[in-house]
C-alpha cells in the first residue's frame, strides 16, 4: 500500500509539472513585452495609412507611405506593388518583355491619404531608395 501511495504521488507530481509547463508555454508570446501595437490614422474610406518602418508585414497599414516618381509623396497599396505571378508561360514571357522594355522596373499607382491617385511609384532594381518613405 505504501508503494502504491508513493507511485501515485510521483505520477501526480509529474502531472502537475507538465500542466505548469503547458500553462507557461501557452501564455508566452513571440512578441516582446515592450513591443507597442502600431497605431495608424484612418481615412474617410476606413483605410489605415502610414509608414512601415520597423513593422512586421502583418502590421502594415492599408496605404503604405512612399515617395513616387518625381519625388511625389503619397501611399501605395501593397497588393498593387507586388503583381500576381504569371499563370502561363505566355504571361511570364509577356511580363519579362514588359520589364525589359521599361529598364527592369514597373509602376504602381501612388495615392493621397484618401485613396485618390496622385502619381505612380517606380518598382524594380532602378528604384530610388526603394521608394519607401520614412515618416
Amino acid at each position: 500500500m505504501k508503494k502504491l501511495v508513493s507511485v501515485c504521488s510521483f505520477l501526480l507530481g509529474i502531472a502537475i509539472a507538465i500542466s505548469v509547463i503547458f500553462v507557461v508555454a501557452a501564455s508566452s508570446s513571440d512578441v516582446p513585452a515592450d513591443r507597442v501595437e502600431p497605431v495608424f490614422s484612418i481615412n474617410g474610406n476606413g483605410e489605415t495609412y502610414g509608414s512601415i518602418t520597423d513593422l512586421e508585414p502583418e502590421e502594415y497599414p492599408d496605404l503604405v507611405a512612399a515617395i513616387g516618381v518625381n519625388g511625389v509623396e503619397g501611399y501605395f497599396r501593397m497588393n498593387e506593388a507586388h503583381p500576381e505571378d504569371p499563370k502561363t508561360p505566355e504571361e511570364a514571357l509577356a511580363w519579362q518583355e514588359e520589364l525589359q522594355a521599361n529598364g527592369g522596373f514597373y509602376f504602381c499607382p501612388l495615392y493621397d491619404r484618401e485613396g485618390n491617385v496622385i502619381g505612380e511609384m517606380q518598382i524594380g532594381p532602378n528604384s530610388p531608395s526603394d521608394g519607401i518613405a520614412v515618416e
